[in-house]
């Protein structure tokens, strides 16, 4: 009886007896933006299937994903092109079963690198003009905003905002919409002076300032300037509010716009009437979604005479304001750091070109732009001090707009260089080489990763062309840095769309943008 107890235990449970199962064969493919998928034979016997990652010889392999068998032979990940390294990372699929698992063959990815980078253009074959000259990414990651200049009807480089969409984790990238401004007039996008685009953490709010537009009727005001508030609701938006200032001539009021994660506080600059006075407005806790006005943050006198402020940063959770600042007497540059709600000055940090500026969610790690440099600091228990400088690679760095940005966490800073002219395309490894003409700079964006308590350079990636296209002119950063967004205005392919030709060069100025 005993015998037979023993059988009768094993042929209910089959499973107890089986082997492993067989070893699948996988390959790899870059299918999307900034997508991997990995392709495997399926094999008798299995339960489950595990996607395992190796970031570099000598590192840990971990599980990186897992799914049941009856769901389909592949795994298809999110990549963030400018963060991997494409020649070292390798992957393999285990096949698994209540007796254990067996590893696939392993596969690399270097290779996929450009085809993971998106790539993407107006969607008309002409009318464009500097698209890409200014770029916005939610926090999330989500949703990318892309500032264009653009024929319509007479006018010609005026403002218009294409977006982005990201729905699932396993779909592409989508234009969801172009918004336009209810004034429509000439020579609104400024491509190259300012910081005129925003989105809240969601990116459910889009904010857009057009610092060089005049207002209308009998006695019109050139470069008044306004800032426009787009609101999406699903897959829909609309033009939910226009802000102006005072309307003086020469005002620039939105030449720099900032927006905290929330959408709740919302932070413009005057660009030339009064330069670098804030205006804070909030969003009340109403059903209007109408900001109102709550605070004016001027610009001090010294004696006499006004100073000169530039660019701005807020913090996602809108309580910490950075301004850079700078004061003929005393002939440098300093950031005012601004606490809220009240944004009293708390202290005072000497540097910088006043171009740029950016910090991380809760305000304890700033960078300041410094030409092609920029400078890091961190709050500490006993005060701000400095995390040393990003560096830049080769070339000249553009000025007169903001080129850094840092993670909302803070870990990861990018500094983008529109002259930047070494050789190569995607990300690119040291040793570096310079291209002999130096005038031939296509761009690139130097990124940093805060470890061991201090900045260091961890990739140096350039746009998919070879050609000028001022790529690095303007970054953003998303989902803590795992998505980086890189504008390059003067980008000349005919292209259309995403992922188009880019090795076309007959469009001059026509713009574009690199997604990594």
């Amino acid at each position: 009886m005993k015998f037979l107890g023993i059988v009768l235990a094993f042929a209910m449970c089959p499973l107890a007896l089986a082997a492993p199962p067989p070893a699948p064969h996988v390959s790899v493919a870059a299918t999307d933006i900034r997508q991997l998928e990995f392709s495997y034979t399926p094999v008798p016997g299995v339960a489950r299937y595990e996607l395992w990652f190796r970031s570099a010889p000598g590192a840990q392999w971990v599980k990186y994903h897992e799914r049941a068998a009856q769901r389909g032979p592949l795994f298809r990940i999110a990549v963030s092109v400018h963060l991997l390294d494409w020649r070292q990372a390798r992957y393999y699929v285990k096949a698994c079963n209540p007796s254990g698992c067996t590893a696939s063959n392993e596969v690399g990815v270097d290779g996929e690198q450009l085809v993971a980078m998106g790539y993407i253009k107006p969607r008309e074959a002409t009318g464009h003009t500097y698209f890409g000259s200014n770029v916005a990414a939610s926090a999330d990651g989500k949703t990318i905003a892309v500032l264009a200049g653009e024929d319509i009807g007479t006018t010609h480089v005026s403002a218009t905002v294409h977006v982005y969409r990201k729905t699932t984790s396993t779909s592409g990238w989508r234009r969801e919409a172009r918004l336009v401004p209810s004034t429509v007039q000439s020579a609104t996008t400024a491509a190259f002076l300012g910081d005129p685009i925003a989105l809240s953490g969601d990116g459910n709010l889009l904010v857009l300032g057009t610092a060089a537009e005049d207002t209308t009727g009998a006695n019109p005001r050139e470069d008044a300037g306004a800032v426009y508030l787009f609101r999406r609701t699903g897959t829909t938006w609309r033009l939910a509010q226009k802000l102006t200032g005072e309307n003086y001539a020469g005002d620039s009021f939105g030449w720099v716009v900032k927006v905290d994660d929330a959408g709740r506080t919302l932070a413009i600059s005057h660009g030339n009437q009064q330069p670098g006075t804030v205006e804070i407005y909030r969003d009340p806790d109403d059903a209007s979604d109408q900001f109102v006005h709550s605070q004016r943050i001027p610009v001090e006198l010294q004696g006499s005479v006004n100073g000169w402020c530039g660019a701005i940063a807020l913090s996602g959770d809108g309580q910490t304001l950075l301004r850079s600042c700078y004061y003929f007497h005393t002939g440098f540059y300093f950031t005012q750091i601004l606490n809220g709600p009240g944004f009293g000055e708390t202290r005072r940090i000497t540097g910088g070109s006043g171009d740029g500026l950016d910090v991380s969610y809760d305000g304890t790690k700033m960078i300041v732009q410094n030409n092609e440099y920029a400078d890091a600091y961190r709050r500490t228990p006993d005060g701000w001090i400095s995390d040393g400088y990003l560096e830049a690679i080769d070339g000249a760095g553009a000025g007169g707009r903001r080129h850094i940005a840092i993670s909302r966490d803070g870990k990861i800073a990018v500094n983008g260089n529109a002259a930047e002219f070494t050789v190569g395309l995607g990300p690119v490894y040291p040793p570096y080489q310079a291209n002999e003409d130096d005038h031939a700079g296509s761009g690139g964006v130097i990124v940093h990763h805060f470890k061991q308590n201090r900045w260091m350079v961890r990739r140096l990636v350039k746009p998919g062309s070879a050609y000028q296209g001022w790529a690095g002119n303007s970054v953003a950063l998303g989902d803590n840095g795992r998505l980086l967004v890189v504008g390059a205005p003067m980008d000349a392919s005919a292209a259309t769309g995403i992922d188009g030709d880019r090795e076309d060069e007959s469009v001059p100025w026509r713009g574009g943008v690199w997604v990594y």
